[in-house]
């Protein structure tokens, strides 16, 4: 147990590691200029590991002190507890914001709030500089924190001694250098203010990417369905409501994710719904629903919506859809859709479910300042299995195969034959999560896929050409 002294712990950010601190087991000291705030605010914890006192009786009480006061009062905070933090570690949380332009990086002469520190405070005291770029918000949810914290101090010793105090709260740091490098950290914070309006982020992070070239490569994969979307409609903005629910899930969209979209939410806002008593059967039509014994209004659509009819039987039609996908009924549902006057609708396939794909891309990329690939998808049958998969029927942004022919095996041979359904395998991990029922998930976000970009293929390359279907 280390006895940490946060210095400004009554705002936002010194409030938020308080209870980091105590929930990892050490005894904290909160700091404020006002010692009655500072003692209502040990209150709040219960646990006995939490006093409140005067800016310099914290910092006496501590064997660390955490700095996490405004800029504007950096000076007279620092001329505060200057006797009471020599010989200690002080980590400096401070940016140097000058409000109303906290979009604009304004350095001080000094280069550096950290550098100002080291000047204030004597070489007796080990400063190290970190957590700038660190949401108060991200570390006050408890939870993980998506974001990497940048170190920079002068003492390499003092650095790994802070590192593992914030490996404790579950956060994950680099040392970078020497304290002047804690330029690089508060110029960033600018930055990512700026993200944060441009973008309606939650809170932009730093995320070092990158492995240690001698490290076991571990593949990881992450499937997560993109919650608080509404029941969509006829022209409503599915960019938009996906960006709010991602947005919502403090979870940000990364280069290289892969939203999957189920296929009725995107027919639905493309106004692909039918009433079937608008539906006049024809001949063919009656003729498959005789065979099939269906409604023949919902056998015309299939008709229509078909290139070919393959087979019927009881309860199935099975057809080359106008797209190339062969699958059941046309991909024609009824599940999940409902009109305004309760009569009897069907939903059919977007008209081209790769323009579908790349629209969205587009917005949410626009919206969003990632690259991304999509994914329309629909459950589909399997021949000679039982039970339906996620399938693609529309993408952009990834080649929808991932030819590996000529690379070799473990044991150096050459593949011959080894082309895989990327697309289909992300849409089939997505699918369990997107809900089939009442789950009202229509959206999934894939981490971790490996996929060839590519921005104009489309998932034709998945159909396998009718002169090679050997079923035929």
């Amino acid at each position: 147990m280390t006895r940490v002294a946060i210095i400004g712990g009554t705002g936002a950010l010194g409030a938020a590691l308080v209870g980091r601190l105590a929930a990892a087991g050490h005894e904290v000291w909160i700091g404020s200029r006002d010692p009655a705030k500072a003692e209502a605010a040990a209150a709040q914890h219960a646990d006995g590991r939490v006093a409140g006192a005067g800016l310099a009786e914290a910092a006496a009480q501590a064997d660390l002190c955490i700095l996490a006061v405004p800029y504007a009062a950096h000076g007279d905070t620092l001329a505060q507890i200057r006797a009471a933090v020599q010989g200690k570690i002080l980590v400096d949380t401070t940016v140097p914001l000058k409000p109303p332009k906290v979009g604009t990086v304004q350095l001080p002469p000094a280069g550096a709030a950290a550098i100002e520190t080291a000047q204030a405070l004597g070489p007796d005291v080990r400063v190290v500089s970190a957590l700038q770029n660190i949401g108060a918000e991200k570390l006050a949810s408890g939870g993980e924190v998506d974001g990497d914290v940048l170190v920079a101090a002068d003492d390499a010793e003092a650095a790994e001694i802070v590192r593992a105090l914030l490996g404790e709260l579950g956060l994950r740091s680099w040392y970078v250098g020497p304290l002047a490098n804690s330029a690089a950290a508060e110029a960033l914070t600018s930055v990512l203010i700026q993200l944060n309006r441009r973008y309606k982020l939650g809170q932009a992070g730093v995320r070092i990417t990158g492995r240690p070239k001698d490290a076991p490569s571990v593949a990881r994969l992450s499937v997560t369905s993109v919650p608080g979307l509404p029941l969509f409609g006829p022209g409503d903005d599915l960019a938009a409501a996906i960006a709010e629910g991602v947005a919502a899930s403090g979870e940000p969209l990364r280069d290289g994710d892969v939203v999957v979209v189920a296929q009725k939410a995107v027919s639905k806002v493309e106004d692909r719904t039918v009433a079937l008593a608008s539906v006049a059967p024809g001949a063919e039509a009656n003729a498959v629903a005789a065979k099939a014994d269906k409604d023949p209004a919902v056998a015309e659509l299939i008709v229509a919506e078909a290139r070919e009819i393959m087979r019927a039987v009881p309860g199935v039609i099975i057809a080359r859809h106008r797209t190339g996908h062969v699958l059941a009924n046309s991909g024609i549902d009824a599940s999940n859709v409902q009109s305004a006057d309760g009569a009897a609708t069907v939903l059919l396939w977007p008209t081209d479910p790769d323009a579908s794909a790349a629209r969205l891309r587009a917005a949410l990329q626009a919206r969003l300042g990632v690259r991304l690939a999509v994914i329309v998808s629909d459950s589909l049958g399997r021949a000679w299995r039982m039970g339906t998969t996620g399938a693609a029927i529309g993408s952009a942004g990834l080649k929808p195969l991932r030819d590996r022919r000529g690379e070799r095996d473990l044991f150096g041979r050459e593949l011959q034959a080894t082309v895989i359904g990327v697309a289909d395998e992300i849409a089939a991990a997505a699918s369990l999560v997107i809900g089939e029922a009442a789950e009202g998930t229509p959206v999934a976000i894939v981490r971790g896929a490996i996929y060839d970009p590519d921005e104009t293929a489309g998932i034709g390359e998945l159909l396998r050409p009718l002169d090679k279907d050997l079923f035929r």
